[in-house]
């Protein structure tokens, strides 16, 4: 009797060891401090964003994510370290493009599943922030998602998950940026983007012909002094029949970004106007043709490219 009941002992025993030990290598392997990282990494890898939030303890991913072919790519763990808060340092390795990057993690226990297996959390999120000025507009598409600068805070700026390659740029029809790459690998940082915007040959063209119809209209009034037009002439002798506007070469037109950074200062010079008229002399009545060629610029401004309705006004 005692010998049956020692040999249930002894296998009692047994599986309880086995149990434990099978717990002890799952919170090495499958449970371990580097195995979430991993796990986190590989999320991000395979653009998981869903599960690579979850891990990161966010609500919901952030709206600006990473693009799956500039995603990272193989993830591993290259350094440990153990603080004396008990926190684990740990340090990953893997490839963006042709670039090797490294980004350090900090990552603390959790509350444990059914007493035995480990969790764990990061102590500070893996996200950092893109920090943007844009000069010339109030819009920039980050990662192929269009945001207002002026609904992102004051400095604007958005969460993205880190690691990740965030391309920032702006084309629309009217103004356009050259793009500014960040590749974000460290924790909490706040990354600047700067964008300079200028005008599209669309509204250089745009532009000018509205002021190509702006001074078709001046030539056509048929007088020595068009109304709000800048050429005009002044003659002392007897105006004989209409006089005749010729725009003989059209202004260069060119923009320049005005100082509230948010419309376009419009200089147009090097134009030039030719009038003919028929004239009769005050002194001995003889009838000529008087003829004029005027030099003139034309100075005014374009709004409304931030909306996209752009409008020239003259000065």
């Amino acid at each position: 009797m005692w010998a049956i009941v020692r040999r249930f002992g002894l296998l009692a025993l047994g599986v309880v060891a086995l149990w434990l030990l099978t717990v002890l290598a799952l919170n090495v392997t499958v449970y371990s401090a580097t195995s979430f990282v991993t796990s986190y990494l590989r999320a991000l890898e395979t653009s998981d964003y869903g599960l690579a939030a979850t891990h990161a303890g966010l609500t919901r991913a952030p709206q600006i994510l990473p693009v799956a072919s500039e995603s990272l790519t193989n993830p591993r763990i290259v350094g440990t370290s153990s603080l004396p808060t008990g926190e684990l340092v740990i340090q990953a390795e893997y490839e963006i493009g042709d670039d090797t990057e490294s980004t350090v993690f900090v990552v603390t226990q959790g509350e444990p599943v059914l007493w035995f297996f480990d969790t764990w959390r990061f102590t500070r999120q893996p996200v950092a922030s893109l920090q943007f000025a844009v000069i010339g507009d109030q819009r920039v598409t980050v990662n192929g998602t269009l945001l207002e600068v002026g609904n992102l805070g004051v400095p604007p700026r958005t969460t993205v998950l880190v690691p990740g390659r965030y391309t920032s740029t702006l084309e629309t029809e009217w103004v356009q940026a050259e793009p500014v790459v960040s590749t974000v690998t460290e924790v909490g940082a706040a990354a600047g983007v700067r964008l300079v915007v200028s005008p599209t040959s669309q509204l250089m063209e745009t532009t000018t012909q509205a002021l190509e119809a702006y001074l078709d209209g001046c030539v056509a009034q048929g007088v020595l002094q068009p109304a709000e037009c800048p050429f005009g002439v002044s003659i002392a002798d007897r105006v004989m029949g209409v006089p005749q506007w010729t725009i003989l070469d059209y202004p260069q037109v060119e923009l320049r970004l005005s100082a509230d950074r948010a419309s376009w200062t419009m200089v147009a010079s090097e134009g030039l106007a030719e009038v003919t008229v028929q004239v009769q002399s005050l002194f001995d009545g003889t009838i000529t043709e008087f003829r004029d060629t005027e030099p003139f610029d034309v100075v005014g401004v374009v709004r409304g490219t931030s909306s996209d309705q752009p409008v020239l006004n003259l000065y």
